[in-house]
């Protein structure tokens, strides 16, 4: 055999043994997010923040899942999935009309809609007391179509974004404003410091998990619902969750 060939030879070997020895790493899993959903989600910098994105960090460390933050604006949240952007959307309420078209991991954080008055007016004690008021919520979310149908009686006003909603309670143009409880708790402390009442109750709980399209990514599924499991288990979501509150 010639020289050249012997080397061609020899290059072939190494480099299938090198091939071999360095497995090729998984592709992420793209997962979108609000890029302006505090405390949960947030870009900042070019950089996806909030308590939410750090537990899904560490659950996907813990499954061995690389994971890819796509921050997009409020209203584009659920194109991402149709349109080629992301695998997955976090974090999403789990609602029985969302399970017909979507697939949700383990529930990861607590929480659910509650409802924002003027100060020093008291939050309302249930649906029942705001029949007959003005009441706003965001279009994008669950809430809209659950105040729809079990408060009938209130005026119902969807807006773009939380900002308009709190916008609109504070200018008196409505009288509630129905929000996710952690985040209207921050935003309004931020725009609107001391016009209104931190919420003392839920009118309803609704999980937040990761979302794939139905039938889809059944198996990174299973290792998140593993690695929710594990941070659960090892104090690791009780940590996050304590230092989050410190910040």
């Amino acid at each position: 055999m010639r020289l050249h060939q012997r080397l061609a030879v020899i290059t072939a070997l190494v480099w299938s043994a090198v091939t071999m020895a360095v497995p090729a790493s998984a592709e992420a899993l793209r997962v979108a997010h609000d890029q302006r959903f505090p405390p949960f989600a947030q870009a900042e910098n070019g950089q996806s923040t909030g308590l939410a994105v750090d537990l899904l960090r560490a659950a996907a460390k813990h499954a061995g899942i690389d994971i890819a933050f796509v921050p997009v604006p409020f209203q584009e949240i659920q194109t991402t999935l149709t349109d080629g952007r992301a695998d997955a959307i976090f974090p999403l309420a789990i609602t029985p009309e969302r399970r017909q078209t979507l697939d949700f991991s383990a529930p990861l954080l607590p929480t659910g809609g509650a409802l924002f008055v003027r100060a020093p007016e008291k939050t309302p004690t249930s649906l029942a007391a705001i029949a007959g008021k003005t009441v706003t919520t965001p279009r994008t979310g669950p809430l809209a179509a659950y105040l729809q149908k079990n408060a009938p009686d209130a005026k119902l006003i969807v807006t773009a974004n939380y900002d308009e909603s709190l916008a609109q309670l504070v200018s008196g143009q409505a009288d509630v404003a129905a929000l996710n409880f952690q985040t209207g708790a921050q935003l309004a402390a931020r725009l609107h410091p001391g016009r209104i009442t931190p919420p003392d109750r839920l009118f309803w709980e609704l999980p937040f998990a990761v979302a794939v399209p139905k039938g889809k990514s059944a198996d990174a599924l299973r290792k998140l619902d593993a690695g929710i499991a594990a941070i659960r288990a090892d104090g690791t979501f009780e940590r996050i969750n304590t230092d989050f509150l410190k910040r």
